[in-house]
Order: C-alpha cells, then structure tokens, then sequence
C-alpha cells in the first residue's frame, strides 16, 4: 500500500476460525474488510484456500442447476464448467488489474492482487450459490431454452457485479479513483463473459441430439449476440 493510503482494519475476526466458515459471512456483509485484509500476507493463505473451495462448490452447484435443464450428462458437464470460467476470468485478469492498479498510483504486490481476485471470485460463487436454487426452479417449472438462457446469463451477471464491488473497494478513496474503477469493469466485464462464452454450452439446445462438450465454430456475435438473439426470441413469444 502507499503511504497516502488509510491504515488497515484491525484483523478480521473470520482469520481464527480454521474451518474458513467465518470468511462466507464477512464475503458478502464486509467486502471492504476483507479487501483491506488482503494487503496482510499472513492473511493470504487462508484466504486462497478458502475462497478456491467457495469456487469450486459454488459455481458448481450453479452449474448444476442451469445443466438440469437437458439433464444427464450435461449436468455434470456444467457443474464443471462454472468453476472452471471463474477460474480462468481470474487469471486472465489478475495481470490486467496490477497493471491498472499501478498506473492508477496503487503499487500493489502481485500477491495482493491475487488475494483480492480470489476473494472477488468467491463472492461471485457464493452469490451464484444462492441464486443456483431460483434458476432450478424455473427450468423444473417448464421455462423454455431460451428463458432459462437469459435467466442464467442474467444470475451469472449479478454475482459479477457483486465480485466487482469487492474489488472496487479496494481502490480506495484516492486520486484516479473513478477511472481506475471504469477500466476494471471493462476488463472484468469483458473477459468473464467471453471466458463463460468460450466453454459453453451449459444447458444444451434441445435441438441438438448430442450436446458437444465445448461448442466449436460458434454463433457469430459472441457472448452479445447470443444474449440478443435470446432475447428476441423470448420477447417474440
């Protein structure tokens, strides 16, 4: 940190509880706490361990819910790949944000960032988690493809938005505050989608006889063109 930046917090009450369980409460009702403790290397190691087991279970659990749709294996295909995009999201980006935190006036060591990312993407996982249930439910209440595609591309937004303002509070109330916030979303935003984009499918078409585990030679348009055709397919109905 620099010297122009506020002291940190005391520790985190969450760093004595060994099993990690108090880092989930903290995640979602003190993200500045937790984004402050993250300048602390002695806070590092629990804090990875426990936020790449959030990742895992939570992007999981939403992948199962949105692989329910075609049932079978693509269940357990999407369980896989939730994980797996969060993951890649945070390593595309981590070089990406040290750079714009650097030229932004916060000399952060790589570690730090690191930290932030992890605990930002398990964030992310623990509000995919909580919103897994609402995507299962109206896929199992007969929600067409095209619904439900929106409808997971929307919950997966939220809980991307809720990882990015982890990582905004860590900016601080500083010089280039601002700016430094519009980059990161453009880089969070930009490569969460296209890492999500490149490993789909997660429902599975129904009009597709075999769903390939990755789609290869894709609808044109990326990630937005998907969302708009969905879209348009929804409204005309």
């Amino acid at each position: 940190m620099t010297a122009d930046e506020p002291t940190l917090w005391s520790e985190p009450s969450y760093w004595d509880d060994p099993s990690g369980l108090g880092l989930l409460g903290s995640l979602l009702r003190e993200p500045l706490e937790v984004a402050r403790s993250c300048h602390e290397p002695s806070n590092l190691r629990p804090l990875a361990r426990t936020a790449l087991l959030i990742i895992v279970i939570g992007g999981a659990a939403f992948g199962a819910a949105v692989g329910s749709y075609r049932g079978g294996w693509q269940t357990g295909f999407a369980a896989l790949k939730i994980p797996l995009a969060t993951l890649a999201t945070l390593v595309v980006c981590v070089p990406a944000f040290y750079a714009l935190a650097a030229s932004f006036g916060r000399i952060w060591p790589m570690r730090t960032v690191i930290a932030l990312l992890l605990a930002a993407g398990a964030r992310c996982a623990l509000v995919l988690l909580a919103l897994a249930p609402i995507v299962w439910l109206a896929i199992d209440l007969g929600a067409s493809y095209h619904a439900s595609k929106l409808l997971a591309a929307v919950a997966y937004s939220l809980a991307g938005v809720a990882a990015l303002l982890l990582t905004l509070r860590a900016l601080c109330p500083q010089r280039g505050r601002p700016a430094a916030a519009v980059c990161c979303l453009a880089v969070f935003l930009l490569v969460g989608g296209q890492c999500a984009w490149l490993l789909r499918p997660y429902l599975g078409d129904p009009a597709d006889r075999v769903v390939p585990f990755i789609a290869i030679g894709a609808e044109g348009g990326g990630v937005a063109g998907a969302l708009w055709r969905a879209s348009r397919r929804v409204l005309k109905r």
